[in-house]
């Protein structure tokens, strides 16, 4: 396991007011561009090729680079990489659950400084790589191809801009809360019977291959009655609590999906979220229908973005959606065994995050 005290020049302290002050010179428009990288050593593309070792080759700042899988180690990792190395711009390397927690340990940290220090801070730009199975997140800013060439092409783009001048996505974050936990932002929302979809998808080996196993198996599994379809049938199985939808409250249903951003899935092939909502609001759909089989049927309409018709209820503008049972951000299963009773509240947030666009 890599552990932080093996990174050079790393220590596990909090910033100095001093390191605050500076750090938001170095956040400003005019400030150099100055890249840090956090990967994840365990996943799939870091493993598979030793991932983190050969971006750090590429590094102005080879010791502003920081390898952990523990997420007990981000709060201290992104400290040093932010304010004790200068990074304004944070390279995540790992796949969509990576992102998740470093996106939401980045907020937390920022969070601290900013009242450490007496005035607002803004969050480093994000570059996102492909470290994953699947990349939805990273594919939110149009990152394309091997991590490795993500940060060559980055620094040949970037060498001598300043910061104001890359060229960034602004993305709104969605919230998630829920009774005795820490509140959760993200960008993709999906309920339990999503939650059990992503399940089912893993068992046919995770990227766009998994998925398109998982897919031909759910249609063609239902219609031949295959062992698959038999033993994990009973996962589409629609929730027995009713979705509240702005106050409104929906029931029967079987399965919600709420995001900010177009979701694109298969490289462009399969588009199940066109729109892309506003801060403070969500987009996505409800899925009505809740005959499993028929759920089946719907999931071609459903990855075409055809969400106007029977057994499904676009949702636009959406602010608020309470609901109960486990549920997924960002490809994060959360699966509540022995959360507190009560409902979960997504709603949409003012909070955005900036993403590189190469």
């Amino acid at each position: 396991m890599h552990r932080l005290s093996q990174t050079p020049g790393f220590r596990r302290r909090d910033a100095t007011l001093e390191e605050l002050a500076a750090w938001s010179a170095t956040s400003s428009p005019e400030a150099p561009v100055r890249l840090g990288l956090l990967s994840n050593p365990m996943a799939r593309t870091n493993w598979r090729t030793v991932g983190h070792d050969r971006l750090v080759s590429l590094l102005p700042d080879p010791m502003a680079a920081v390898s952990t899988s523990s997420l007990s180690d981000l709060h201290w990792a992104l400290g040093y990489l932010l304010f004790q190395r200068g990074a304004n711009v944070l390279a995540i390397n790992g796949g969509d659950g990576t992102i998740h927690h470093a996106v939401n340990a980045t907020l937390r940290v920022i969070d601290e400084a900013a009242r450490k220090l007496g005035q607002p801070l803004p969050l480093p730009r994000l570059l996102l790589l492909n470290g994953g199975g699947m990349n939805m997140l990273a594919r939110t800013f149009e990152t394309r191809g091997h991590p490795r060439r993500t940060v060559e092409r980055f620094l040949a783009r970037t060498r001598d801009l300043p910061l104001g001048a890359l060229t960034t996505r602004a993305v709104p974050l969605l919230a998630v809360d829920e009774p005795g936990q820490e509140r959760r932002h993200g960008v993709i929302f999906g309920s339990e019977l999503v939650l059990n979809a992503l399940t089912m998808y893993e068992r046919y080996g995770q990227g766009y291959r998994g998925l398109s196993r998982f897919l031909w198996a759910s249609a063609g599994g239902m219609l031949l009655q295959t062992e698959t379809w038999r033993r994990f049938g009973h996962l589409l199985n629609p929730p027995t609590t009713p979705v509240s939808i702005d106050g409104e409250e929906l029931a029967p249903y079987a399965a919600v999906v709420a995001t900010t951003v177009p979701m694109a899935i298969l490289r462009g092939a399969i588009v199940a979220v066109r729109e892309r909502a506003e801060p403070g609001t969500l987009s996505g759909f409800v899925v009505t229908e809740t005959e499993p089989a028929r759920i089946v049927a719907l999931i071609p309409r459903l990855m075409r973005a055809a969400l106007d018709g029977q057994g499904v209820r676009r949702l636009s503008g959406t602010r608020v959606l309470e609901l109960e049972g486990p549920y997924t951000v960002d490809g994060e299963l959360v699966r509540r065994a022995f959360a507190p009773a009560g409902p979960i509240r997504v709603c949409g947030t003012d909070r955005i995050i900036h993403g590189v666009r190469l």
